[in-house]
């Protein structure tokens, strides 16, 4: 059994196998780690009550004494070994199920002592953040909650938040007391999370079971991740009070380290869409740079290629700022920035390896002015109105051969699916996200990079566009005194080939802190971006 294990856990392979048995419930672990000596055997071709599953979300399940197997599951193999032994582990799986009742006790109590108006804004909190959100799935015992696709049972883009699917509501409708386990404990627990720092932290544990245990365990390994003791816990026990403690201290130090310059990054496995969080070991500096980047700037901007701190970069880049805005457009250009942007991807597609590298962001700062804000313009913008400039790799742009045309639609493809980002994300990026009218379709700006593998497994843009690998970079600019963040990005991406490290995204991210000095000190020039739509890509790459 134990290969099959390792086979399900990880999916055969594509995701770390702590991940895998994180998403098993307490019981189900208790049948995985049943001593080697005594595990059952696993033949798929029995038939015994006591079955392996792989159900439709992707999660290994045991099905003991003829429970019923889900009707979307993937049967296994039944478990076959002498009586006793199949009865010891029945005994550990109903204990185990026996004691996360016990723990999810204390979750009841907490939610039923709630003032019935503080519950109702638990479910709206929770509600107004999976629908502007990334896709979750998430376990409870055996249950699942998800905004994604055909699991659908929270709102998001996928299931309308009026629909009868929507368990929110219906929790809404109904008194806590008459609430099940399972989404008593999602409540209270998803409540935790989200208050112990940002949003994503729903996406952190995607994939995996949230329970008391796990949760406290989640938020303590967080807390001594970002150099800090937890509150002490309480013995025998895990009370509502300790998750919020833990929380709170969770969310004070990730402040903390953010305002000591700390960046954190998420390491994203795109076949469960779990996205844990990680911390770069070193600050980030100008030596991080590619030196081919750095080679370009020494070039373009007069920036030698040994400046230690990207601080003294400030007045070159202002210059080349100045130089670019008033200098004739290279051909196949409507402007010097624009040739200088299709260079810097060219470039660090090149010296990183990558298939393609790209970089999106607005075709014009106007709309975003405060004023222009203030009487509602930027909503009204479309996708069209946002830019993503895409370079690809040598290696990638031979590998089409004499097939231009292929090339040119694959890296429009890119371009368009980076545009809509932007437009999804400004909302939220300029703060008007909340403004009744307003527009409703729309997702939290990124705040991290992501480092990314097989994300060509799941996610729908990544499979059609065969990006397999992928880091990115959201960058910000301060505009007209407002800071806008996730207005830019950098990217790279490999649609084969090995896996980014970390080293990688160290230099990505060195790299896009300079691409967002150049964003910045291009804006007081107003410029306006008009290459990179389709018709640039065909006269371009064509």
């Amino acid at each position: 059994m134990d290969q099959a294990l390792k086979t399900l856990l990880t999916l055969d392979g594509h995701i770390p196998e702590t991940i895998g048995r994180a998403a098993l419930s307490s019981a189900d672990r208790s049948v995985a780690d049943t001593p080697v000596e005594q595990r059952a055997l696993l033949d798929p071709a029995a038939s015994t009550p006591d079955v392996l599953v792989l159900d439709a979300t992707g999660r290994t399940r045991f099905v003991l004494a003829g429970a019923d197997i889900p009707a979307d599951a993937l049967l296994v193999g039944s478990l076959v070994a002498d009586r006793e032994l199949i009865h010891r582990i029945s005994r550990r799986y109903e204990s185990a199920r026996a004691a996360d009742e016990s723990a999810s006790a204390e979750m009841r109590r907490w939610l039923r002592e709630l003032p019935r108006e503080d519950v109702q804004d638990l479910l709206d909190r929770l509600a107004y953040v999976v629908q502007h959100m990334a896709p979750v799935l998430l376990y409870v015992g055996d249950r699942h909650y998800s905004n994604f696709g055909q699991f659908s049972n929270l709102p998001g883009r996928s299931l309308n938040a009026s629909d009868d699917r929507n368990l929110l509501n219906r929790l809404a409708a109904t008194d806590v007391t008459e609430w099940s386990t399972e989404d008593t404990c999602f409540v209270a627990l998803t409540h935790f999370l989200l208050r112990s720092g940002i949003q994503a932290r729903l996406e952190e544990v995607n994939g995996t079971q949230l329970s008391p245990v796990g949760v406290m365990d989640f938020l303590t390994d967080r807390i001594r991740n970002y150099g800090a003791q937890p509150p002490p816990s309480p013995q025998n026990s895990i009370t509502a009070s300790h998750l919020a403690a833990l929380a709170d201290t969770c969310a004070r130090e990730r402040r903390a380290q953010l305002a000591n310059g700390a960046v954190f990054y998420r390491l994203i496995h795109g076949v469960n869409l779990n996205k844990s969080e990680h911390l770069l070991p070193q600050a980030v500096t100008y030596a991080d740079v590619p030196l081919a980047i750095r080679t370009l700037f020494a070039q373009t901007a007069g920036i030698p290629a040994d400046t230690p701190a990207f601080d003294d970069t400030g007045p070159a880049l202002d210059r080349l700022a100045g130089a670019l805005h008033t200098s004739p457009a290279p051909a196949g250009f409507h402007t010097a920035y624009e040739a200088l942007l299709t260079r810097f991807m060219t470039t660090l597609a090149q010296a990183s390896g990558s298939d393609a590298a790209m970089g999106r962001g607005p075709r014009s700062l106007a709309p975003l002015h405060p004023d222009n804000v203030e009487n509602g313009a930027p909503l009204q913008l479309r996708t069209n109105d946002f830019f993503c400039c895409v370079a690809p790799g040598e290696g990638f742009a031979r590998h089409f051969a004499d097939d231009r045309a292929t090339l040119v639609k694959t890296l429009s493809a890119y371009s368009a699916r980076m545009r809509f980002n932007t437009w999804h994300y400004l909302p939220h990026t300029l703060n008007v996200h909340e403004r009744r009218p307003g527009r409703d379709d729309w997702f939290f700006a990124p705040s991290m990079p992501d480092l990314t593998h097989w994300s060509d497994q799941h996610h729908t843009g990544h499979v059609t566009f065969g990006v397999r690998f992928a880091i990115r970079v959201p960058l910000g600019i301060e505009y007209a005194g407002r800071y806008l963040p996730g207005l830019y990005d950098l990217r790279l991406m490999r649609a084969r080939g090995e896996q980014y490290t970390v080293a990688d995204l160290r230099a990505t991210v060195a790299a896009g802190r300079l691409l967002g000095a150049l964003h910045q000190a291009m804006s007081p020039y107003g410029p306006t971006v008009r290459d990179f739509d389709n018709g640039w890509f065909r006269t371009f790459y064509g």
